[in-house]
């Protein structure tokens, strides 16, 4: 989410709205914090002044985050300066432009309601420091106690200071964007390496039993299994095949292809990819659609990724000779699948966390990891496509699952 705050520019009066650092920002990590340290010591001491300073804006206020290790610095780290006096840092950060003030107490704009001065810091040259996207972070500066009026050298040198602050920053990010997108990549192929395995193992189980028991298998019977064999090891190629496409992805960045898609036969494909599983449980399906064609734009890979889960868990963790309702109404502009089950049901705590990655829960079953990413991964396509997803629970009773387009 965005932030602004206010700056006021001494010399106009103005009050600035700015950008500043959002909650999605990633924090300032150690070794970055120290290079930037080593970086305002050495500005410090070639200026030959008694402060250098990094100053972060927040919402109220603006905060010392990093002061030069120089003698008779008199600012305090993390000290918080309220937004209300049009300070130095205030105007570079409002007219995002250096500033330098030679000597401010021969300054009608700087010598009066100036806290800086009652540290005796009259002279001052400072940059803006600002996030890759605009946002602003902040400032870097340095600060005498005399009439100053900073040389070429310096003025250059602070540039030189901002500009390799600015790539760290930039560089926070990009690590940040790839530690998601690895995050991302490391469900999915997880999730995809476990439907895989679990299609083989029931390829195999079944033809063990066809080759055991055939003499008592008729032609008809023999052919629907091996259809549905078919179909279970038809689906495995493709999933290899798209898993081969989708490593080479950025999934964070993945958008959503919209076109018009018929939501009844998704579901109808499904039930016959899922044909096999849902006779080794005895579990019994309803199928309801308000209309023949249930047409909708969203984005038919993603919504088949969707309902393949949902379904898949329903089966998984339903009841021997269970029951499966699948609902798709239409409301207004919206249609709603309704997915409803006899199973074991989530228990409480796991509905707060249904859709969050939890390496301690997930160590504790190969099961339940594949449950949980595939749930992770359903609501980040359910986001892509701009539906939301609801679930409510009752122990032994059964789940029922709502996604609203």
């Amino acid at each position: 989410m965005e932030n602004f705050t206010n700056v006021t520019i001494r010399d106009t009066h103005e009050l600035k709205k700015v950008n500043i650092t959002s909650d999605s920002k990633p924090d300032i990590n150690d070794l970055t914090i120290a290079k930037w340290q080593t970086l305002i010591d050495t500005l410090a001491k070639i200026v030959d002044v008694p402060s250098g300073l990094i100053m972060r804006l927040n919402k109220d206020s603006i905060e010392v985050f990093l002061k030069s290790n120089t003698d008779n610095n008199p600012y305090v780290l993390h000290e918080k300066t309220p937004l209300k006096y049009g300070l130095y840092c205030e105007t570079v950060i409002g007219t995002q432009k250096q500033l330098i003030v030679s000597d401010a107490l021969k300054s009608s704009i700087w010598r009066i309601n100036n806290p800086d001065i009652d540290l005796n810091m009259i002279s001052y040259l400072g940059v803006p420091i600002n996030w890759p996207d605009g946002e602003c972070f902040g400032t870097v500066c340095v600060l005498d106690h005399k009439e100053n009026n900073f040389s070429n050298d310096f003025i250059d040198l602070i540039h030189q200071i901002k500009q390799h602050i600015e790539v760290d920053l930039q560089l926070i990010l990009h690590n940040k964007e790839l530690e998601e997108i690895n995050e991302v990549k490391t469900k999915f192929l997880s999730l995809i390496s476990h439907d895989i395995r679990g299609n083989l193992g029931t390829i195999h189980q079944f033809l063990q039993l066809i080759t055991s028991n055939f003499d008592q298998f008729n032609s008809s019977e023999l052919k629907k299994t091996l259809i549905s064999l078919s179909q279970i090891s038809s689906s495995s190629f493709t999933t290899l095949d798209n898993l081969l496409k989708w490593s080479k992805i950025d999934l964070v960045k993945l958008k959503a292809h919209i076109e018009p898609v018929n939501i009844n036969e998704i579901i109808k494909e499904l039930l016959s990819f899922f044909n096999l599983a849902l006779k080794l449980k005895s579990v019994h399906i309803n199928t309801s659609f308000d209309s023949d064609e249930m047409m909708i734009n969203t984005d038919k890979n993603m919504l088949t990724a969707i309902l393949r889960n949902l379904i898949s868990n329903s089966i998984k963790y339903n009841k021997v000779e269970g029951k499966i309702n699948i609902k798709v109404t239409r409301q207004n502009n919206k249609h709603i699948i309704s997915i409803k089950d006899t199973g074991i049901g989530i228990p409480e705590p796991d509905l707060q966390n249904l859709f969050k990655y939890s390496i301690k829960q997930s160590l504790n079953s190969k099961e339940h990891i594949s449950t949980q990413i595939g749930l992770i991964l359903t609501k980040e396509f359910i986001d892509k496509i701009g539906a939301t997803i609801n679930v409510d629970s009752t122990i032994n009773v059964g789940t029922t699952v709502k996604i609203t387009i």
